[in-house]
């Protein structure tokens, strides 16, 4: 067991300690009160009653029977409650942890993270401490307060024959330690694999149609069970090594009971122990067996969650995108005044995306950035919502740089509409009010008439309360992007940015959305990623970018005249 993951783990349960003494108080009490029919029941019953042919105690048998049965029920009913209280609120709270570091990671940690394996550490790892606390806080503690207990009852009826048992408990706990190690590093291979499952069936189900538009359905069949075999070999190697371990510690157990009844019956017979302590010693030394075996269980399910707190941690040890950053300036409204200073960048060392990119930006200018693929416009965009720092050169906002800003303050003055268009899996309204969740009804319906969609919601079955489906599936890419504007007009940020809004989409709602957008823009600075020229009437200046830096820059009828980059790009597009 790793100490500084157990340290940690039970840092999260020291939130809770309040619950701590109810549930060791009501365990300690239910276990010991299990203890006491066998010496109720051998020494008691058997020798006092049964043998000495005394009627008188049994009433009082039978009701201590019965009493330290009911208490027992009481105890534990108090007992799970507790632990259910205690275990819950200890993982909802590493659960919210969880997710708000990985809400706080930088772009460039999902760049080469998939987010199935994300969700499976948030939900199935999770899960897995879950049932390791329980075994550590209860099982744990239930099963050793047995075997003591247990123990000091066994050197009160003999102190030989207890002595004589010792030695097996010894070799149990050498068993124990040597699998325990080989059970961590199997678990965490499961858990591994079932992240890499995760994330194929998350990426797979999310294109379900690029699969059956390829025809790829036994292809992406394959690779599911090809992981999911490695799972199963996996799995069914911690089965066998599990087999092998209980099936030792059952074989060890056995050979003391033999042993016990071996030495004990000469005694019995030469009246050195009578017959109702040999049976309550039985009794207790049967009872010793299923606390010793609950031990191992318990010990296999805390690796398993000491794997699973290793894969979580990991992720908490990321630093996030407010650890790295000094900034602290907060803005309460930008003038949307941009400049970028000779800023350089790469998203690998040896691959330079911009270089000596310099370019100033007016408030409530509207500029386009356009050029092939690869050019360099979306890593701007990256940049300037600092998704990403730049490795040399700066960028400014209103003469601040934005790495002195307050990253959350930054993103307020910004509003994206990107193209491809994210819309979350719940109602229409809740996807617009994303851009300003305080906002009013009547501040959304505002918005959405702005977006030129007002009109289509109303004609949904529950209106703005319709739900639109995972991603939106259930609207068209035009109705889409208008949500998305009216989310970028709800937002009513000083700054925009447009990653190509009206990109697959058809005439009639192409002319919505540029309707749209000229509503959208006014007043603010504006920076449109241009795919297509259709585009380009909304900004003042044009920016052509090649190989990361600026080629040619003016109105459309200036570089046209130029007959440069954008006239062959524009000529392009004009015989298509």
């Amino acid at each position: 067991m790793n100490r500084n993951q157990f340290l940690r783990l039970l840092d999260y349960v020291r939130h809770y300690w309040y619950l701590l003494p109810f549930v060791l108080v009501s365990m300690i009490a239910a276990t010991l009160l299990d203890l006491v029919a066998p010496w109720i029941t051998g020494v008691v019953l058997i020798d006092r009653v049964i043998i000495a042919r005394d009627a008188s105690l049994l009433p009082w048998v039978v009701l201590g029977l019965l009493g330290a049965v009911i208490l027992r029920q009481v105890f534990e009913f108090a007992h799970r409650y507790f632990l259910a209280l205690l275990t819950q609120r200890t993982i909802h709270s590493l659960r919210c942890d969880l997710y708000q570091h990985i809400e706080g990671l930088p772009v460039s940690f999902f760049a080469g993270t998939p987010v199935g394996d994300m969700v499976s550490r948030q939900v199935s790892d999770a899960d897995a401490i879950e049932e390791g606390l329980k075994a550590f806080v209860t099982e744990a503690g239930v099963h050793l307060v047995m075997v003591f207990g247990v123990l000091g009852l066994l050197l009160a009826l003999n102190v030989q024959l207890t002595l004589v048992i010792l030695p097996f408990l010894l070799i149990l706990a050498v068993v124990m330690h040597i699998f325990r190690r080989v059970v961590k590093g199997f678990s965490r291979q499961v858990r591994d694999s079932m992240g890499r499952l995760a994330t194929l069936a998350t990426e797979t189900l999310s294109g379900i149609a690029i699969v059956k538009a390829f025809a790829m359905e036994r292809a992406e069949l394959n690779r599911f069970r090809g992981t999911s075999q490695e799972i199963l070999t996996s799995s069914v190697r911690l089965a066998r090594l599990e087999g092998y371990y209980h099936v030792s510690v059952e074989l060890i157990l056995i050979g003391s009971v033999v042993l016990v009844i071996w030495l004990a019956a000469p005694r019995v017979l030469a009246e050195q122990m009578t017959v109702g302590a040999l049976v309550a010693y039985l009794g207790y030394l049967a009872r010793v067996q299923e606390p010793l075996k609950g031990l191992s269980k318990a010990n296999f399910r805390i690796q398993k969650a000491m794997g699973a707190a290793q894969r979580i941690f990991a992720v908490l040890d990321v630093p996030t995108e407010e650890s790295k950053s000094t900034g602290t300036v907060v803005l309460p409204k930008s003038q949307g005044h941009l400049r970028f200073e000779a800023v350089s960048f790469g998203y690998r060392d040896d691959e330079p995306v911009l270089s000596d990119f310099s370019l100033e930006i007016q408030p409530g200018e509207a500029v386009a950035l356009m050029g092939p693929s690869g050019a360099g416009k979306s890593t701007i965009v990256n940049l300037l919502l600092r998704f990403y720092a730049p490795s040399q050169g700066r960028i400014l906002l209103d003469d601040h740089p934005l790495d002195s800003l307050d990253g959350h303050s930054l993103r307020k003055q910004i509003a994206v509409v990107n193209q491809d268009t994210f819309l979350f899996s719940t109602t229409v309204g809740e996807n617009i009010l994303y851009g300003k969740p305080e906002a009013s009804h009547e501040d959304v319906e505002q918005a959405a008439r702005a977006a030129n969609i007002h009109n289509f919601i109303a004609t949904l079955p529950q209106g703005y309360d319709t739900t639109v489906g995972q991603r939106g599936v259930a609207l068209s890419g035009g109705q889409r992007q208008r949500v998305a504007l009216a989310r970028a007009f709800l937002k009513d940020a000083p700054i925009l940015i447009l990653d190509e809004a009206t990109t697959s989409v058809d005439s009639e709602a192409e002319a919505l959305i540029q309707d749209a957008l000229a509503n959208l823009m006014g007043g603010r600075t504006t920076l449109i990623i241009a795919h297509r020229l259709s585009t380009l009437h909304h900004a003042g200046r044009i920016i052509i970018l090649e190989d990361g830096r600026i080629a040619e820059e003016g109105s459309h009828q200036e570089l046209l005249e130029g007959r440069g980059l954008y006239k062959r790009l524009y000529d392009l597009q004009a015989l298509a």
